[in-house]
């Protein structure tokens, strides 16, 4: 595990449960989206695509001749909020070349008890390269999240995935003050874990977040998980990008991932940082057209 976070005692159980308790289920948003990319050559690059309640997905027209399938994923439900369930599975077929984002940023509303749940799926088949690059989850004071990232890798196969996080909009006044997230990515290589990451923050989220061993006072952070054989040949160019860097940088690699971790003032900043970090892990390539707009 390569990040653990202290927790204290959650603080809002004091509020009031009546309003809680008298929110219908049935207005709870829930989503799926299931959906798989073909190889190249074998036809529109989607495969198996399904989709239901909040969650739709898109295919924006390439910019330009050779350039790699994007599948753009839309919560129409405008956030996340108590209670909700979304689901995610994306496989990509074997030698599918292919990028996952989001629309735009994910919200996450205050909780009074119930926590909201994401589940994650991917599937990346042999020789397949796979992105997977969401922008970030904005978090407001009070929310409960909790989510978990499977990712199994055929062998042969490369993965890029990211997982950003603001706590509160600095430019709008916000803070994340209390809460609680429990944010867990593992990779399985071959069916063997091969990486395994754990992000839980319970309770007085911006005091901890304070402690120079945690957050050293930042109000965003982000990891990049590159999985491929040669990622270690991308650590020196990876590294001379984040001098640029506005927050706080370090990227590491070992036994075919690279790492690269981020911490920042603001999401505005972070946004920066991962900019430069993406740049070198993908060797130049332009962000997809949501990050840009």
């Amino acid at each position: 595990m390569h990040r653990a976070f202290a927790s204290t005692e959650a603080t809002d159980s004091e509020q009031p449960r009546r309003a809680h308790a008298a929110v219908p289920r049935t207005l709870r948003s829930q989503g799926a989206i299931d959906l798989s990319f073909r190889k190249p050559g074998a036809g529109f690059a989607l495969g198996r695509t399904a989709q239901s309640g909040c969650l739709r997905l898109r295919l924006p027209r390439t910019e330009q001749p050779g350039e790699r399938p994007c599948v753009t994923l839309i919560n129409t439900a405008g956030g996340v909020a108590e209670g909700d369930r979304l689901d995610i599975r994306i496989a990509w077929d074997d030698e599918a070349v292919a990028t996952a984002t989001t629309q735009a940023a994910e919200k996450v509303y205050r909780a009074l008890s119930e926590e909201s749940r994401i589940a994650m799926r991917l599937k990346v088949g042999r020789g397949a390269d796979a992105e997977w690059l969401p922008q970030e989850t904005i978090l407001f004071d009070g929310a409960r999240l909790r989510r978990d990232t499977k990712v199994l890798l055929e062998d042969g196969a490369s993965f890029l995935g990211l997982e950003s996080w603001v706590l509160g909009r600095k430019a709008m006044g916000e803070t994340m003050r209390s809460g609680m997230i429990d944010d867990r990515l593992r990779i399985w290589r071959g069916g063997r874990l091969v990486y395994a990451d754990a992000l839980v923050l319970g309770g007085e989220i911006d005091a901890l977040m304070q402690r120079a061993a945690i957050g050293g006072g930042s109000g965003a952070m982000a990891v990049l998980v590159h999985a491929w054989a040669g990622a270690a040949t991308l650590i020196e160019p990876v590294r001379t990008a984040l001098e640029a860097a506005r927050g706080r940088a370090a990227a590491s690699t070992w036994n075919g991932l690279l790492a690269v971790r981020l911490l920042a003032e603001d999401g505005e900043t972070l946004r920066h940082d991962i900019a430069l970090a993406l740049g070198a892990l993908r060797e130049g390539r332009a962000l997809p057209r949501v990050w840009r707009c």
